[in-house]
């Protein structure tokens, strides 16, 4: 086959791929049959509203580490979920908020079904059909699409790990060493990628992904020395463009640390095995379901949170891989052998942390970013990468009739569009209120002041229409005191002195040398601004009060080391863009020099 008819088969083939995709995804809940979004893009369209205005206000003169809009003041950048320096938000600045959501989910669907071919293709070295058949089963993952449908817009980055892991992977044999920092820049921006698109919650999972993708990689007989080396400098690259994140973000949660839920958990031994296995071949539990199989937990899980599906097809090709390596057709030397004891074990985190008893559960609400958290069910996200490969490699050694291949990505699709999908059509969430507020800054260029604190639930335009408020009463000048904050509870069990902000009045006013709007630096860093979490702005900074509430930001007081990773970030991001920029016209030279 000819590199360009090739090439031809590969593009029509992507291209397929994500129409279906679109159609499967996209048309029926962008928005749905009634018109409404997932119920958590309640908490991310008013925030990207926020970031539209400091951006419209301000370009990227200011870092916009809290915001007026809503709770009476709170955190912004400093919310370690914020996603102001991530590819919806910057989309957002331009279009639509569910323009801006669908175009990122598309985008990153393209992101993953790209990276899972290059990794199966050139780095496992699979043939061409296998490889696609990898990118169209990882790109049907159930958990980035339903998670996207559900409203959990910071999940989005996962569908870079087959993109990392290719990068990280990458041979050694003719790079030179600006190339090696080159590609491991690449690596690095990615990483710090998940960080500031607010995928916090995905970092230990990730992580454990790509470890299993590498075990998997020497399992194949190559060397892993190299990578493990690429993978340390990668490691230095992130921590250094993400430390003002980081450090802020760590700052944040000091304050709000959300210890105080119990963590659900399996307390049948068959069920620990057996809901990943169902989530990730069969179909999600409904709540029902969940409700009779999690203990101690004290809020429902939800569908989507069990919504993991690979369909049936990796299932068999694993099981057929077991028969074949029961009946010797398959063969596993010692080396390989070892290699399955780090294996197993990044495959039995998921299951230990998922498994209730009380004793267990006391210890894992005793562990650092674990006792955070009240389920720990995404964690079975770390099996999709490796059963993509896994099968896949199974695949390529069986079956090397193209045909079958491409019938059982048709199959993998013809289940995808018939999974239940009716929670999904059901969501009621209306960004009505959101969108009327984003043409009208686009069209006026004018943002609007917060002016005073608000529990409206029901707001009217100066049209006359009425619309559902929530946190997107600010597009009104009102800050919503019964916000959406997830650093706050469920129940907003740690808004910090909430009874101080006197709702219907405006933020101007002053009782007991207080202005009646919350100073959120004293959330993150209140030693250095010689205050307590929850406290207002005093009558001697109006001017602070005033440039807040126009999304101007404020003047307030940070740690030393937090000014020093702020320019590290900063000179470190400067320094690699103009370093590539070099690289790329050095290569574009030394091409054309060899041509001639």
């Amino acid at each position: 086959m000819s590199k360009t008819s090739k090439l031809t088969i590969l593009l029509s083939s992507f291209t397929v791929l994500l129409c279906c995709y679109y159609l499967i995804y996209v048309t029926p809940f962008f928005p749905n049959q009634n018109g409404g979004l997932g119920h958590d893009y309640a908490l991310w369209f008013p925030r990207m509203l926020a970031g539209v205005y400091y951006f419209e206000n301000n370009g990227f003169s200011i870092v916009p580490w809290f915001t007026p809009s809503f709770c009476g003041g709170n955190v912004f950048f400093a919310d370690p979920q914020n996603l102001f320096f991530s590819i919806p938000q910057f989309l957002n600045f331009y279009f639509g908020p569910v323009f801006s959501v669908t175009l990122t989910f598309m985008l990153f669907a393209a992101f993953g079904l790209v990276g899972s071919y290059l990794l199966a293709h050139h780095t496992f070295h699979l043939r061409f059909s296998s490889s696609i058949f990898a990118a169209a089963l990882f790109l049907f993952n159930g958990f980035y699409a339903y998670r996207i449908i559900i409203g959990h817009l910071s999940y989005h980055s996962f569908m870079l790990i087959p993109l990392i892991c290719y990068v990280l992977l990458q041979p050694d044999r003719t790079r030179t060493w600006i190339g090696e920092i080159a590609i491991s820049l690449v690596a690095a921006m990615l990483c710090s990628y998940v960080f500031y698109s607010g995928g916090i919650h995905l970092i230990l999972p990730l992580a454990f992904s790509v470890a299993s993708v590498f075990i998997l990689f020497r399992m194949c007989g190559n060397n892993l020395k190299f990578a493990l080396w690429r993978s340390l400098s990668v490691l230095v690259f992130t921590m250094i463009f993400c430390a003002a994140k980081l450090n802020v973000a760590f700052a944040t949660l000091n304050t709000f640390s959300r210890d105080y839920y119990p963590l659900s958990g399996i307390d049948n031994i068959f069920y620990a095995f057996w809901v990943p296995i169902k989530s990730l071949f069969i179909s999600a539990f409904t709540v029902g379901e969940t409700n009779t199989i999690f203990a101690n937990s004290q809020w429902a899980i939800e569908r989507h949170e069990l919504e993991l599906s690979l369909t049936i097809v990796p299932l068999i090709l694993i099981l057929w891989g077991l028969i074949k390596l029961f009946l010797k057709d398959i063969k596993i030397s010692k080396s390989q052998y070892y290699c399955l004891i780090p294996l197993v074990i990044i495959f039995s985190l998921p299951i230990a942390i998922n498994f209730y008893t009380p004793e267990w559960n006391t210890l894992l609400k005793q562990t650092p970013i674990l006792k955070n958290s009240v389920t720990l069910v995404r964690w079975y996200a770390l099996y999709i990468p490796i059963i993509v490969m896994v099968s896949s490699l199974i695949l390529n050694k069986f079956i090397r009739n193209k045909s079958i291949v491409f019938v059982l990505i048709a199959l993998v699709i013809f289940i995808k569009s018939n999974e239940e999908k009716s929670y999904y059509a059901e969501q009621s969430y209306n960004p009505d209120l959101v969108i009327y507020a984003h043409d009208q800054v686009m069209k006026t260029k004018v943002v609007p002041k917060i002016t005073e604190i608000s529990s409206s639930n029901r707001v009217v335009t100066p049209e006359g229409i009425e619309m559902p408020g929530g946190d997107g009463i600010m597009a009104f000048g009102l800050s919503q005191i019964n916000c959406s904050e997830s650093l706050f509870g469920y129940r907003n069990e740690e808004f910090k002195q909430k009874e101080l902000l006197e709702v219907n009045q405006l933020v101007t006013k002053t009782s007991n040398k207080i202005f009646n709007l919350k100073n959120p630096a004293c959330y993150v860093f209140p030693n250095e601004n010689n205050c307590n979490p929850g406290d207002h702005f005093r009558i001697d900074q109006v001017d602070e009060l005033l440039n807040f509430t126009s999304y101007k930001g404020f003047n307030f007081n940070m740690p030393v080391r937090q000014h020093i990773f702020n320019w590290m970030s900063l000179v470190s991001f400067i320094i690699s863009s103009v370093f590539f920029v070099i690289f790329f016209i050095n290569s574009l030279l030394f091409r054309s020099l060899k041509k001639s």
